[in-house]
């Protein structure tokens, strides 16, 4: 008990160590915690005392976990799972250092540091299927990047990757004593992500243009994630009965269209319905009625995993592709950006790569259809609305390649 109580306490005193406290008095004689960004960590370090002192901050940070863990593993001869502890105490101590009234740094690079020692036992043990989750770290890093141009800003990075890297890592790892702390550690890093974007008010200056309002905020930006359902019918239920859902909700709106196309008298009243449907829509059919028809059309004629996967791209990259490209379009051409295209092929590429962990298919086919997907929503082929187009032929692209190779 006493050698248990040592390496937490270990643990804890290496953690409370802060070099960037100690940097700030030696070089400047100031507390770094009331300048900047008012962290004790690395990048106020390099904000206010430069590269080198920023680096050895780092690098001390980094390894104090490790440390932690080692002193406790070989050291004190100790179990893995107290060595661990050990290690989660020396975050405590980052955190909360007793000498400075408890008010350190956030703990992102201890964290970090035990993150990759946690993720490199589990590779070194071969609790990790690869060929699951290779795919998802690929995604995970074309998002990080993607993620990284859009907004240039690396501050919300956490709440877009690290959800979908801790599934992608669950669905591929074996039940082990890292892969539950490594678990506790991406939660952490993602509250504190949240934190940060909290205080530092990242989102604060985001605002919807006029001419942009319809695009975002009306009922079917928000109904058009329900979808999802057809997905989850179509392996629950007989085809047959998904197909007369989708047909039939496919058949009621375009009887709605065709009525309002043809008296004004009701073309104005429903128009009167705030939200119900868009400017450019007076005289054609809506795009939901194009949606449907096109998930009517996709369970028709292709295979179940096919149909689904181009459903997810029109779903979560129209939507991805509406945010970033409202708040944060820089590049423009024609009526797109650069940044609602990038954003659109990724959170495409997302969605269907977490459908591939539970609906078996290959991968190369997703990033092909996911390319095809964020082609056809650029250049709208045959002029008809993308929300038809966008599904049938990503999927025909997907269903041809796996036909003939």
């Amino acid at each position: 008990m006493f050698n248990i109580i040592l390496a937490i306490l270990t643990g804890y005193l290496l953690g409370s160590v802060s070099p960037a406290f100690i940097l700030g008095k030696i070089l400047r004689g100031i507390d770094i915690r009331e300048h900047g960004t008012k962290n004790a960590g690395t990048t106020n370090v390099k904000h206010l005392l430069g590269i080198g002192p920023a680096v050895a901050t780092a690098i001390f940070d980094l390894s104090k976990g490790l440390l932690a863990v080692w002193i406790a593993s070989f050291i004190l001869s100790l179990s893995s799972s107290v060595a661990y502890f050990s290690g989660i105490a020396a975050i405590v101590g980052h955190i909360f250092p007793f000498y400075l009234r408890f008010r350190g740094g956030q703990g992102m690079a201890t964290s970090v540091g035990l993150l990759f020692y946690f993720l490199i036992k589990l590779g070194i043990s071969g609790a990790i299927n690869w060929s699951g989750f290779l795919p998802g770290l690929i995604t995970t890093a074309i998002l990080v990047l993607c993620v990284l141009f859009i907004m240039r800003d690396e501050r919300a990075l956490g709440i877009f990757a690290l959800p979908s890297f801790i599934f992608f890592l669950l669905m591929n790892t074996r039940p082990d004593l890292e892969l539950y702390f490594l678990t506790a550690i991406l939660l952490f890093i993602i509250g504190i992500n949240i934190l940060v974007i909290r205080q530092q008010k990242v989102f604060a200056g985001l605002k919807i243009p006029d001419e942009k309002r319809e695009h975002l905020l009306n009922w079917r930006t928000f109904a058009r994630p329900l979808a999802v359902l057809f997905i989850i019918f179509i392996y629950l239920w007989p085809k047959v009965v998904v197909l007369y859902l989708a047909g039939g909700l496919a058949l009621i709106f375009i009887i709605l269209d065709l009525i309002r196309l043809i008296s004004n008298r009701a073309n104005v009243a429903i128009f009167g319905w705030r939200g119900f449907l868009k400017q450019k829509e007076k005289r054609s059919f809506s795009s939901m009625t194009f949606f449907l028809t096109a998930v009517f059309l996709l369970y028709l004629l292709f295979p179940p995993e096919i149909a689904s996967i181009s459903i997810l791209f029109v779903i979560f990259g129209d939507l991805a592709a509406k945010f970033f490209g409202i708040f944060y379009s820089k590049i423009n051409f024609w009526e797109k950006s650069v940044e609602g295209c990038l954003s659109y092929f990724c959170f495409s590429l997302l969605a269907a790569t977490i459908f591939i962990q539970i609906v078996p298919f290959p991968y190369y086919l997703v990033v092909l259809g996911a390319i095809t997907a964020t082609l056809v929503d650029i250049f709208a082929p045959f002029g008809i609305d993308d929300n038809f187009t966008v599904g049938l032929l990503s999927a025909g692209a997907m269903y041809a390649i796996r036909f003939f190779v």
